[in-house]
């Protein structure tokens, strides 16, 4: 009986198991602005679920609820799937949002962003398990923490927000471009010029195709209390590098400023 409890545990864990594994894979960046799964929080959906059928199938297997000849099946999976939600509820870090100008949903959806904005859009904008922060790589890379030529890593900014607009990307620039903004959080100690001499690095990361450009918001309050707001414009330059087609799946930011984008 005892056997059969827990082979009968492991086949039906098995599914939701593999959906754990696929929750942090990066879906693929299209066009289309349809609704992907990651943007909903399965930690939420399966911990009422799991508790629900828990709670039926004791009340069924101890005869105070009608079903004794299905608790058993409802105690099998409600198990796994209440420890997978809570789990999952845990560990998830919370999509920032993101507000965008029609003339800006207009033309990424034309095809005007690169292919690492799709993705850094995308990747932020949706549930993610198991990361304490958005962006940790990029800002682990840019901002070098605990290396001699960076900073502290109790220094660390926090996205708080994403803004998409069109912007010159220079003065000289004829016209307006897709330009998506990260808005970040910064503690009182960090200082503009720790952003604006990471220019390059910034650009070599989220490259190639676009020009960085680093402003204090002037105009948003932090969320951190004596903090700082930072923005950080992605803007395409207008060369058409970064662009791989209309549709291309897992495009990573590069393991190495000025690398190309990675692919999985």
């Amino acid at each position: 009986m005892i056997f059969f409890f827990f082979s009968s545990l492991q086949r039906a864990s098995t599914p939701f198991l593999t959906l754990f594994l696929s929750l942090n894979r990066t879906p693929p960046t299209t066009n289309s602005s349809k609704t992907h799964h990651s943007k909903v929080s399965f930690g939420k959906v399966l911990t009422p679920v799991g508790v629900a059928l828990l709670t039926y199938g004791f009340g069924a297997f101890f005869g105070l609820l009608p079903g004794a000849d299905v608790s058993p099946i409802m105690l099998v999976y409600g198990f796994p799937v209440s420890l997978l939600g809570f789990a999952l509820f845990y560990a998830q870090l919370e999509p920032v949002p993101c507000k965008s100008t029609a003339a800006a949903a207009a033309a990424r959806e034309a095809g005007a962003a690169t292919d690492i904005q799709k993705q850094l859009r995308d990747d932020v904008t949706r549930y993610r398990y198991g990361d304490e922060q958005h962006l940790e790589e990029a800002l682990a890379r840019i901002f070098q923490f605990g290396r001699p030529n960076g900073i502290q890593r109790r220094l660390a900014p926090r996205l708080v927000g994403l803004r998409e607009e069109m912007a010159k990307a220079s003065p000289e620039a004829s016209a307006a471009a897709y330009t998506l903004i990260l808005e970040f959080d910064t503690k009182p100690e960090m200082t503009l010029e720790m952003w604006t001499d990471r220019k390059d690095k910034i650009e070599g990361f989220f490259g190639p195709g676009i020009i960085a450009g680093v402003a204090e918001a002037k105009g948003r309050i932090p969320e951190l209390a004596g903090g700082k707001a930072v923005d950080v414009a992605l803007t395409v330059d207008g060369s058409g590098a970064g662009k791989g087609g209309p549709e291309q799946k897992d495009v990573l930011p590069p393991l190495v400023p000025g690398a190309p984008a990675r692919r999985q």
